[in-house]
């Protein structure tokens, strides 16, 4: 079949797990002593850094996670925090040597694998991004793996590894039936493959998970052209949002 390429609007990027799992609401000075805690030193300071780097603010970010650490120069929490500092704020080769200590130190720290395989895949660097995600798919305790095998796929359909994508992807569904976008992922890619039967399925479900969006509805419209069909996506068969 004839193979067809995806024109997209915006960059495509991976996902990033959030940086922490609930918003921490810190107030005051990120130099300020931090006593009374039950959590160490650097814990207490790359959590207060955090709660910055979350708001954007990026100076009182870089103090926290200077002292953390001063703390502990090997913290991979607190060396990753800082690589993100460092990414936000344009200084790539800095970026990039904190994200290598931290993995270095930390090599068990999945969501920080998957945030250097983001920082590479944004830079053109995709093979390595790629092989990031593949090395941290192996955690089977993560909990965004759904997140990091639709990220390994995206990765591997961009290097032209269209049967590794595909087990990728299915992989995500397979560990969270209820996550939009790896269905989404799928529905592009077997439309660039031609085939448009398997793609309306995927892009099905992802409507009826998270409803209609642009891209979407101009994928829908691809297909239902190749298809030979009605060029309009209206005749999706769309449920209300979150629903199977």
């Amino acid at each position: 079949m004839t193979r067809r390429s995806i024109q997209t609007r915006t960059p495509r990027r991976l996902a990033l797990p959030l940086l922490l799992a609930t918003s921490l609401g810190l107030a005051g000075c990120a130099g300020q002593a931090v006593q009374q805690s039950s959590t160490s030193p650097v814990e207490a300071y790359t959590e207060l850094g955090l709660g910055y780097l979350e708001r954007n603010n990026l100076p009182r970010a870089m103090a926290a996670l200077d002292h953390a650490l001063e703390a502990d120069p090997r913290d991979g929490e607190a060396l990753q925090a800082m690589a993100i500092v460092y990414q936000r704020q344009g200084e790539t080769r800095l970026a990039d040597e904190f994200f290598q200590r931290a993995l270095s130190n930390d090599p068990g720290f999945t969501r920080a694998r998957n945030n250097y395989a983001a920082f590479l895949y944004d830079r053109g660097r995709t093979r390595e991004a790629c092989e990031q995600l593949e090395q941290a798919s192996n955690d089977t305790q993560y909990n965004n793996r759904a997140q990091l095998f639709a990220n390994l796929g995206q990765c591997q359909q961009e290097i032209g590894d269209v049967a590794a994508a595909r087990q990728s992807l299915e992989r995500a569904q397979a560990i969270d039936a209820r996550a939009p976008r790896s269905y989404y992922l799928l529905a592009e890619l077997e439309y660039a493959q031609g085939n448009y039967s398997r793609a309306w399925e995927q892009l099905q479900v992802f409507m009826r998970l998270a409803g209609a969006t642009p891209d979407s509805q101009r994928l829908a419209n691809q297909i239902s052209a190749a298809r030979g069909g009605d060029t309009s996506s209206s005749n999706l068969p769309l449920r209300p949002h979150g629903t199977l």
